[in-house]
């Protein structure tokens, strides 16, 4: 299998070259067996594509057979464990391991032209719909033509596919081959593609009914009234709902290893996909596991005793280190390990002061660089790393992650010591040295300067960080305050500029997606976490039309931005990406805490083929890029 690499190869690659010794024969579950057997299913030959994806298995080959159970916090239609345990993330191309670039998935290949304005996809010749239906360029042709441009379904267009002001053109060479063009160069489109495809890829055949512009018109509004809704685009995008591109609608045809075949208000059941075009290198179609079942969990507390009593196979998308002694002390009791990955964020905690606050007064102060100099000083690190952490984790700025070849030590090493005294005394020197009768800093207008941290306890052990950092400011004199809202308010008051500050987990900080994807200290983005930059780049994602123009510092951090983007010289956009980071490092555009952090993964004791070393997290797609397909039972 062909790899195409933003850095040198790594181990992982190279295991996916492996060259299969199965010949031209195949072997597959005895459940598919006896479905051949009484002529319900082709032979498994016929189902598996020209050139199956050939997995090297992490510990050994494994066995058919038996059902995993899994565990949901929140909704049943929320993500959880058994997306964990199903290549949730299946596409063309996938992540490598340590984020450092790419390898071809359900693509044969990749590749760019010199200018990196045209990017060739062709296509696993064979690969079938769970429903049997073959799998060709027309599906994704259906995605271009009829979903992202269509403006009742696509109400924006990701910047993922524009360049140049202008949407990516998809052009279909063959039945398995296609070729992206951009307006511009698009270096960096592979991480882009991999992270903001969210479903690029349609059944046609199933989908063709609920789309206007192919279902009859009688029919289709029957479809849509029968299922309770108004306009034919909210039944489209009802019927074609995934959890990242694991369908929840039973009838969905996917891609993925597993299809959804009982979707209940507590539970959903997935059983194998007979056409999924992976095999083990003695030709064992892929997965191995026959089922997986995701129980809906009441809260995070009913969840981790599910998990520490071995009622769960694989727990891992909501663990947490802070449980890491609990995890180990029932491990010989019910028969399960607790495997330590590293934590897949570039800092585990940042926070975001508002700089374009609404109120002038609050703008003033988180505005002036000594201000988050000292709120930086402020923190004892090492002390979260000892209390949250155990000392595993590392003290750090917000930066890229130590394997990017943008990392500096010290761009991640700015202003990370505890240092009170001199905090206080930068807090003193811009005109806060006064106090109130509770002890409370002044600001220069002579009031009380209070702010709060809003914040999601969510992904990351933000609580005890936040906890900890609020005592750390409140030491040096400021007039803090934390309040856990829920993720809807924060995604209603972030991109509203209603809060003082915020904090979220690191993003983006690998070769495959930074600088590019990087909006935190890049004024790009008007997510939630956004609050520092929100009016900033309100202004640059509206042409000035809304927000406020950014200052000068802010204005060369975009003018960066825009020339690295579209740079085909790797050595040149090596340049322009140190000249963020070193931006981040001088300028506190965002305060780290912790990174390299541990993260902990439960598995009982005979649920085999899991790497004992990964990066856990959105950017390397959690476990997806160790095909956890392979997953089986020992017993």
């Amino acid at each position: 299998m062909k790899r195409t690499c933003l850095t040198s190869i790594s181990l992982a690659a190279v295991l996916l070259l492996a060259v299969p010794v199965f010949g031209t024969s195949f072997n597959e579950a005895p459940m598919l067996q006896e479905l051949v057997e009484q002529g319900e299913l082709p032979a498994v030959e016929e189902r598996l594509p020209d050139n199956p994806y050939v997995v090297e298995p992490i510990e050994e080959i494994g066995r058919y057979g038996g059902t995993a159970r899994t565990g949901v916090i929140g909704t049943i239609e929320g993500i959880g464990d058994d997306t964990m345990m199903m290549s949730a993330w299946t596409d063309f191309i996938q992540a490598d391991p340590d984020g450092a670039g790419y390898v071809t998935h359900m693509a044969e290949s990749f590749e760019p032209n010199d200018e990196y304005d045209v990017w060739t996809l062709k296509m696993r010749e064979g690969v079938k719909w769970s429903d049997g239906e073959p799998f060709t360029a027309d599906d994704v042709m259906f995605w271009y033509e009829d979903v992202l441009l269509n403006e009742e379904l696509t109400t924006a267009i990701n910047p993922a596919w524009r360049a140049g002001g202008e949407v990516m053109e998809l052009v279909k060479v063959d039945d398995f081959t296609l070729e992206f063009r951009f307006a511009e160069p698009k270096p960096y489109f592979p991480g882009q593609f991999i992270h903001r495809r969210w479903g690029a890829v349609y059944p046609r055949h199933y989908m063709e009914q609920f789309h206007i512009d192919y279902a009859d018109a009688e029919e289709l509004a029957e479809k849509v009234d029968e299922a309770g809704f108004e306009y034919w685009h909210e039944l489209f995008s009802y019927m074609s709902d995934t959890i990242i591109n694991v369908p929840i609608r039973v009838d969905l045809p996917t891609l993925a290893p597993y299809r959804l075949v009982s979707l209940a208000s507590d539970l959903r059941i997935y059983e194998r996909n007979p056409y999924f075009w992976k095999v083990d290198t003695e030709g064992n179609q892929l997965p191995y596991i026959d089922r997986i079942e995701a129980e809906l969990v009441a809260d995070d507390e009913v969840y981790h005793g599910r998990a520490i009593s071995g009622e769960l196979d694989f727990a891992a998308f909501s663990t947490e280190i802070q449980n890491y002694p609990l995890y180990r002390r029932f491990e010989e009791e019910y028969g399960y390990r607790t495997i330590l990955w590293q934590s897949g964020h570039g800092n585990e905690v940042i926070y975001f002061p508002a700089l374009t606050h609404q109120e002038e007064r609050m703008r003033e102060v988180f505005q002036n660089l000594d201000f988050r100099k000292a709120l930086s000083l402020g923190i004892d690190r090492q002390e979260i790393n000892d209390i949250v952490y155990f000392g595993q984790a590392r003290p750090m700025q917000y930066t890229v992650m130590e394997g990017s070849k943008h990392y500096q030590p010290e761009f991640a090493e700015s202003y990370v010591e505890y240092d009170p005294e001199r905090a206080n005394a930068l807090l003193d020197e811009m005109g806060m040295q006064e106090r109130d009768g509770d002890g409370w800093r002044l600001h220069p207008d002579g009031e009380t300067f209070r702010f709060a941290i809003e914040y999601q306890h969510a992904e990351t052990d933000k609580r005890p960080n936040v906890e900890l950092v609020v005592q750390y400011w409140q030491e040096l004199g400021l007039d803090v305050r934390m309040e856990e809202i829920s993720g809807e308010l924060i995604w209603q008051r972030g991109p509203a500029n209603l809060l003082d500050m915020t904090v979220w987990h690191g993003s983006a900080e690998t070769d495959l997606l930074f600088p590019a994807e990087n909006n935190f200290i890049i004024p790009v983005g008007t997510y939630a976490a956004n609050v520092n930059f929100m009016e900033w780049a309100s202004y640059y994602l509206s042409d000035g039309e809304m927000g406020e123009e950014p200052p000068e510092k802010v204005a060369q951090l975009l003018d960066w931005y825009e020339q690295v983007i579209v740079e085909p010289d790797p050595e040149v956009r090596a340049e322009l990406a140190a000249n963020i980071l070193q931006s981040q490092a001088e300028n506190l555009w965002a305060i780290g805490t912790i990174g390299e952090a541990p993260y902990p993964i439960i598995a009982t004791n005979n649920l085999r083929n899991i790497p004992e070393q990964g990066l856990w997290g959105w950017e390397t797609q959690w476990t997806t890029n160790h095909d956890p397909e392979q997953m089986f039972f020992d017993e």
